[in-house]
């Protein structure tokens, strides 16, 4: 009696463990990244009363006479099945679509997490908002500078495209003007006016400076033949190179590109009014950070003034052997443990990470419906287990009664 008493209570002590477990999944239901918890029961070492017996020639074997002396829990798992994505439209929420966890850092340790709920700080890095820890990229510390600046880049290629008139008369003129850069991202406009010649399909052009800060060192002339396709057969390029007064390295040479490979719409020579112009050209002014956005494998890409768009970094994820092995340290957070395994760390989307989903949150995992069968479960459990020491105690006390 004594012995079930004890049983009883180690199904007590096990099915409140199994509710505090189950507390705390449903307790954190909108927790993002949160991943749920299960208690796993195990029987305590039965006690033997008698052996089991071999069967003989005359009588079969009996089986062993043992008294279970009750439960204990097993283990506690950390459930690390996929939460739901949230969308939030946030650019710095990120939501892990796969196997990963993101890298933080306190400066000596690292951290891991599901939690995407990342901010950049004054200093400009990017941070976890509950704790600070700073997120782990490519090259250590992810920083993402509102005073960022791309460096200029000086003109080398000038596309036209549209059309020149080849049924005017020769000598017939029309002028257009181009814009380039210089190596300090000097913006300088040039004149270019191209002539009819008296040969069909012919024209020249020349090329002056309309900028006092800017000359012609050689080059920016040429001429242009169309075929009766109206399309060029000769002059396809042409070059120019320039000088700079305003500090900018002179000797830059541009090539002006009227039917190239490269050219996508190339000048043409039909019998309809003039319309070349400049399609586009390479070079470009400094710009400044205007806006962030992060891709689904954690490339964090800028967009600055000059319209550049340049990686700033990548955020990178952890994968480990076994992730029900690591230990929870609160605010969403994990470490190594000696049964998780070694951090296995790298790009999103390789190596079995998976992908992030920009804007959103992972949400918790925990299935409501789950957990209030768990709860009625663990309450049963509880209930009948203290309906066995009620028992044990009216038979103890039967048997004291036996004495009067």
């Amino acid at each position: 009696m004594g012995s079930s008493m004890n049983t009883a209570v180690s199904g007590l002590r096990a099915h409140q463990l199994m509710l505090d477990v189950t507390a705390n999944n449903i307790s954190n239901v909108n927790t993002p990244g949160f991943k749920g918890g299960r208690a796993t029961f195990s029987d305590v070492l039965s006690q033997t009363i008698a052996g089991a017996t071999a069967p003989t020639g005359a009588v079969g074997g009996t089986d062993p006479q043992q008294v279970g002396l009750g439960v204990r829990t097993g283990a506690i798992t950390n459930l690390f099945t996929q939460g739901g994505i949230l969308t939030t439209n946030k650019v710095t929420d990120l939501a892990i679509q796969g196997e990963g966890f993101y890298i933080l850092s306190d400066g000596s340790a690292n951290y891991y997490t599901r939690a995407g709920a990342f901010e950049v700080d004054a200093a400009g890095n990017l941070v976890d908002s509950i704790t600070g820890y700073r997120v782990q990229g490519n090259n250590g510390d992810i920083v993402i500078s509102s005073t960022a600046t791309t460096p200029p880049s000086a003109s080398t290629t000038a596309t036209f495209t549209g059309n020149l008139d080849s049924t005017v008369a020769a000598g017939a003129t029309y002028t257009g003007t181009i814009s380039v850069n210089d190596s300090l991202g000097g913006l300088h406009t040039l004149s270019m006016t191209f002539t009819k010649t008296a040969n069909p399909g012919e024209f020249t052009y020349a090329t002056t400076e309309a900028d006092a800060a800017m000359s012609i060192a050689s080059g920016g002339t040429g001429t242009i033949q169309f075929n009766g396709a109206g399309t060029i057969t000769a002059g396809a390029t042409g070059t120019t190179t320039l000088n700079f007064s305003n500090g900018a390295a002179s000797g830059q040479a541009v090539t002006f590109d009227f039917a190239s490979a490269a050219n996508a719409a190339p000048v043409t020579g039909y019998a309809s009014p003039s319309t070349l112009a400049l399609a586009s050209q390479d070079g470009y002014a400094s710009g400044t950070l205007q806006s962030i956005s992060i891709g689904t494998d954690g490339t964090i890409n800028g967009t600055f003034s000059n319209g550049r768009i340049q990686a700033l970094g990548q955020i990178r994820l952890a994968t480990f052997p076994n992730p029900a092995g690591l230990s929870k340290m609160g605010n969403n957070l994990f470490r190594e443990s000696a049964n998780s395994g070694v951090a296995n760390i790298g790009n999103p989307g390789t190596g079995g990470r998976g992908t992030l989903a920009p804007g959103a949150l992972e949400g918790s995992n925990v299935d409501l419906a789950e957990e209030f069968v768990r709860l009625i479960v663990a309450q049963r459990g509880f209930q009948a287990n203290a309906r066995v020491i009620t028992t044990s105690d009216e038979v103890l006390q039967e048997a004291v009664n036996l004495k009067r």
